[in-house]
């Protein structure tokens, strides 16, 4: 009988430093929420009264596509080590590339808007995305992004192992990110 205590303990134990699993409570928390012109959607409109952050800065959408921590962390991931800022520490950056993550919204727009937290918006070509292997970070030295921090994403670009982005600023490298607009040119 005491075995099976002990052993039940050790179990219990194991089970509660396990990462959440996909749709678990812990897991079910949006970080990401793509909208614009994409093809595959997975929730309705902004609610302004549940969701002040959209309205603050100004988004507006009818559908959009969400991705959490789980999902996000079952896509391949990657690793770039690299100088950030430019010219600072070389850290190690891991996430899924955001041309997987783009993917599964299915983009209809040839531009992102994306836009972090403290309001900072950038507009990228998804060209400039789809040539080179820009990840989503999710983690920093091997441990998660946190809100405060960079998190809870980053975009983070191989100027250490990619030759035409040896001397890019950190202008595209947006941190704190949790939206991505998908806007074609010719309606802006």
């Amino acid at each position: 009988m005491r075995r099976m205590l002990i052993l039940a303990a050790v179990l219990l134990g194991v089970a509660a430093c396990q990462p959440p699993t996909p749709g678990s409570d812990e897991a079910s928390g949006d970080i990401l929420t793509v909208y614009g012109e994409i093809g595959t959607v997975d929730r309705g409109p902004v609610d302004p009264v549940t969701e002040p952050l959209f309205g603050a800065f100004g988004m507006e959408f009818d559908a959009a596509c969400l991705f959490n921590w789980a999902s996000l962390t079952t896509l391949e991931q990657h690793l770039i080590e690299t100088g950030f800022p430019l010219g600072g520490p070389v850290r190690r950056f891991s996430g899924p590339l955001l041309r997987d993550v783009l993917a599964i919204a299915n983009p209809r727009g040839d531009r992102l808007i994306v836009t972090a937290l403290d309001g900072y918006q950038r507009e990228i070509e998804l060209d400039r995305v789809l040539q080179h292997d820009v990840i989503l970070a999710l983690r920093m030295d091997g441990q998660p992004l946190g809100i405060g921090g960079f998190g809870p994403a980053m975009l983070v670009w191989p100027r250490g192992s990619d030759p035409a982005l040896a001397d890019m600023s950190d202008d595209d490298w947006l941190w704190g990110v949790f939206a991505i607009e998908l806007v074609s040119a010719a309606s802006q």
